[in-house]
């Protein structure tokens, strides 16, 4: 039989899900729902559940896993892609230095590919909407923060694979990402409300006009911002676009980013490039990680 289907999955600090993608084409043909890490224990159950969820996509849509050409892992950073392992990452603890590339290979008779999340958002993103730019960049924001790079029309890695680890640079006592994820925004919210309400909720007050609400979205569009205005002084992108579920909220904070971007972005006043919320979302990483896997 044909080996004519890739399995991509997106792994995330919050959730997992996986989709089923024409070899050929790169068309999708069916996305899972999203199962969510907090429901495992151990690095066996959550590797377990990944499995299942395969199987029961595959299962749906009547494919054979004789078919398979390849599985296609996105997951946060930092990674050893030439071992197939999670290194100690922060977002996704129960895959720390797991060997996920082998244990699939136990499971699967095919080609097993990881590569950092980040990176292959910025593939897809680029290749289903972009592939006029030269120069552009993905950015995740969710349980953690992710930037990747494409240019000159290739996936950019770096000497080691691990090019874009930006989130990890020391800023204000800590690090990038302290400031830019789903973390920092609980937390403001908890200071600034004295209790735990859902970010969306916050979301929906600042859109009303919430003035506490509209404070955590504006320092976040602050912060980040400033990271941008690093990465665009350096690399003078033609194009930013935003992923991960805290990109929802992009017509919140995008004013106050772009107006910290100009304070300290001579090349923006002068030529903008473009920032956008993505429009195709978790499609870019399914994409993305099938790209990647064709070439290995």
């Amino acid at each position: 039989m044909e080996r004519d289907v890739i399995v991509s999955i997106d792994i995330g600090g919050t959730n997992f899900e996986t989709g089923i993608l024409n070899k050929e084409s790169l068309a999708i043909i069916g996305i899972s729902s999203k199962n969510h890490i907090r429901n495992y224990i151990n690095s066996e159950s959550l590797f377990d559940g990944v499995c299942l969820q395969i199987k029961n996509l595959l299962d749906k849509y009547k494919v054979d896993d004789t078919r398979i050409y390849g599985i296609s892992v996105a997951c946060p950073g930092p990674l050893d892609v030439k071992k197939g392992i999670i290194l100690n990452t922060l977002n996704l603890k129960l895959f720390r230095n797991y060997p996920l590339r082998d244990k699939l290979k136990e499971r699967f008779n095919c080609k097993i590919s990881i590569e950092n999340d980040a990176n292959l958002f910025a593939l897809g993103e680029w290749f289903l909407g972009y592939k006029e730019e030269n120069i552009f960049v993905g950015i995740t924001l969710g349980t953690g923060l992710g930037f990747g790079l494409v240019i000159n029309k290739q996936m950019f890695t770096g000497k080691n694979g691990m090019a874009g680890e930006y989130s990890m640079s020391p800023f204000d006592g800590g690090i990038w990402e302290d400031k830019i994820c789903l973390k920092y925004i609980k937390s403001e919210i908890k200071r600034i409300y004295g209790e735990a309400i859902s970010p969306r909720i916050i979301e929906e007050y600042a859109i009303d006009g919430d003035s506490r609400a509209k404070s955590i979205f504006d320092e976040f569009g602050n912060n980040i911002g400033f990271v941008l205005s690093h990465i665009i002084n350096m690399l003078d992108p033609g194009v930013i676009v935003f992923g991960g579920g805290l990109s929802n909220a992009f017509n919140i904070y995008e004013k106050k980013m772009i107006e910290t971007i100009n304070d300290y972005c001579p090349s923006f006043q002068e030529n903008p490039c473009a920032i956008h919320e993505s429009t195709f979302k978790s499609k870019s990483h399914m994409v993305g990680a099938a790209i990647n896997l064709k070439k290995k």
